[in-house]
C-alpha cells in the first residue's frame, strides 16, 4: 500500500510507462512473425521487380543527363562607356544646356478656366462640347 501514496506518482507513473512500451514491443514482434509465416513467394517476386524497375528507371534517368548537351551561359559583356567631348562638366553633372527641355511649354494665363487650382466653370459650350458632354466623354 506504500505504492498508492501521493508521493510515489512519479514511480508509478514510470512503471505504467515501461509496462506500456514492453507491450507495444511484444505487440509488434507477434505481428511481424506472424507476417512472415504468411508472406506469399510471389509477393517477394514483385518487390524484387519493384526494385528493378527503380532501379532501370534512375539508369535512364542518368544517362539523360549525361547525353544532354552541356549550355555555358556566359556573363554578359560590360557595356562601353561613351565619354563625352565636352569634359565641362564632372559625369553625373549636367550643364544648363543640357537640362533645358526640348521644347519650352507655351505661356499659361493665370486667369483662365482651371488655373491656379481654381474650379473650372465653363459658361459657353460650343457645339461640339456639347455633344461630347451629352455623350458623356
Amino acid at each position: 500500500m506504500r505504492l498508492l501514496r501521493r508521493r510515489h506518482m512519479p514511480l508509478r507513473l514510470a512503471m505504467v510507462g515501461c509496462a506500456f512500451v514492453l507491450f507495444l514491443f511484444l505487440l509488434h514482434r507477434d505481428v511481424s512473425s506472424r507476417e512472415e509465416a504468411t508472406e506469399k513467394p510471389w509477393l517477394k517476386s514483385l518487390v524484387s521487380r519493384k526494385d528493378h524497375v527503380l532501379d532501370l528507371m534512375l539508369e535512364a534517368m542518368n544517362n539523360l543527363r549525361d547525353s544532354m548537351p552541356k549550355l555555358q551561359i556566359r556573363a554578359p559583356e560590360a557595356q562601353q562607356t561613351l565619354f563625352s567631348i565636352n569634359q565641362s562638366c564632372l559625369p553625373g553633372f549636367y550643364t544648363p544646356a543640357e537640362l533645358k527641355p526640348f521644347w519650352e511649354r507655351p505661356p499659361q494665363d493665370p486667369n483662365a478656366p482651371g488655373a491656379d487650382g481654381k474650379a473650372f466653370q465653363k459658361s459657353k459650350w460650343t457645339p461640339l462640347e456639347t455633344q461630347e458632354k451629352e455623350e458623356g466623354y
